[in-house]
């Protein structure tokens, strides 16, 4: 699609929002996976934070390929360089950041409200992510802030580290990258910690969002695939009474035809168990995302772009296309996906848990975990 067909079909979907409110739910303020909040504020511009001396320029609508040639993992030689191009391209992309950045994207997509999801590495302690999040965005209603749980905070103590979180940074959502993090959900301990996060946030009216999928460019080789299917399926979701959202619709790093066969079939039968589970169209291709499409409810699906790492615009393009071949109503899907689904979840008047739990006083959530981990 050439760039004026792409800027005729955001005006055409701009008119579409109408008086809704458009959210992406997968923003992500600082690189995941190189760097952390290594900015200072710039002298061009109020709102413009930047990691060097490169200019920030403004981005632009450009032409959309939906098709692009993959990138395979080949041998170890070609996985170092992908791992070096991975390392430039991510620090290419977050050069800058703060509102001026992220409402530039904004503006240039029609999306009215993002959640922004720090994700804090396996050595990282603190909340300086959160710390440098409100210094940036606070106090903009545009941007809702997501909690990423410091892995040097035990079981025992989450539930009080997350009611600090909110009381100090308003969090709407609670962040887990179990492979970034290190939360390895193949043995007893990571599913423990996953599922003390789901009490915690359940506790605490917060909705949650875990990456779903592999994790071919994390520095921790053994811990690439600990948010695959394979694994959240080790998981009692059911733990939290609020929204669960599976990023990636749980494709992330899998081939199109792994997806396809493999991963997407299995995250029909852990929606069929679970109620909670909602899944974003972030960082997934075209094809993987038409047939996530098709084998979901619209209900269950948030559109989210994974920006930076994306151009918000060409991720919302893509989920039109997509909503375009395999929808009836394509139209009304597009609403439901950006604006009433999200809303639901994240809008206060609705409850920052769901609508079915506002003004109700939920009981403390208790876990316990069964089965053969080890």
């Amino acid at each position: 699609m050439d760039k004026y067909s792409v800027q005729k079909s955001i005006d055409a979907l701009k008119e579409l929002k109408g008086s809704n409110t458009f959210y992406d739910v997968h923003v992500h303020p600082y690189e995941v996976m190189f760097d952390a909040c290594q900015y200072q504020p710039s002298a061009q511009s109020g709102g413009l934070f930047s990691a060097g001396a490169a200019k920030y320029l403004a981005p632009e609508l450009g032409d959309l390929n939906l098709n692009p040639t993959a990138v395979g993992k080949g041998k170890e030689l070609e996985q170092k360089l992908r791992a070096m191009a991975c390392l430039l391209g991510a620090r290419r992309s977050y050069s800058h950041t703060g509102p001026v950045v992220f409402g530039d994207q904004m503006n240039l997509s029609g999306i009215d409200r993002v959640l922004l999801l720090p994700v804090v590495r396996e050595a990282e302690g603190g909340d300086g992510q959160l710390k440098a999040m409100s210094e940036m965005f606070g106090g903009d209603e545009r941007f809702l802030f997501g909690y990423c749980m410091p892995g040097d905070i035990s079981n025992d103590q989450i539930e009080a580290a997350m009611r600090r979180a909110v009381a100090e940074y308003d969090v709407r959502a609670v962040k887990i990258h179990p492979s970034v993090t290190g939360i390895n959900l193949g043995c007893r301990a990571g599913v423990e910690r996953v599922e003390a996060i789901l009490a915690a946030a359940g506790n605490n009216r917060l909705n949650v969002v875990i990456h779903g999928g592999l994790s071919p460019d994390c520095q921790n080789q053994q811990a690439v695939s600990y948010g695959t299917v394979a694994n959240l399926r080790h998981v009692d979701w059911s733990i939290t009474p609020g929204a669960v959202v599976i990023a990636h619709g749980g494709c992330f790093g899998h081939s199109s035809g792994d997806a396809c066969a493999n991963v997407i079939p299995a995250m029909v039968g852990l929606f069929e168990r679970y109620d909670n589970l909602s899944f974003d169209t972030s960082g997934v291709g075209y094809e993987v995302l038409c047939r996530l499409l098709k084998c979901f409810d619209q209900e269950r699906i948030l559109f989210g772009s994974d920006a930076l790492y994306e151009k918000q615009w060409a991720a919302l393009m893509k989920l039109w296309c997509a909503l375009r071949k395999t929808q009836k109503w394509p139209e009304e899907a597009l609403v439901g996906i950006a604006a009433l689904n999200p809303g639901r979840l994240f809008d206060r008047k609705h409850g920052p848990v769901q609508a079915a739990l506002a003004g109700v006083s939920a009981p403390p959530v208790q876990f316990r975990r069964e089965g053969p981990l080890k």
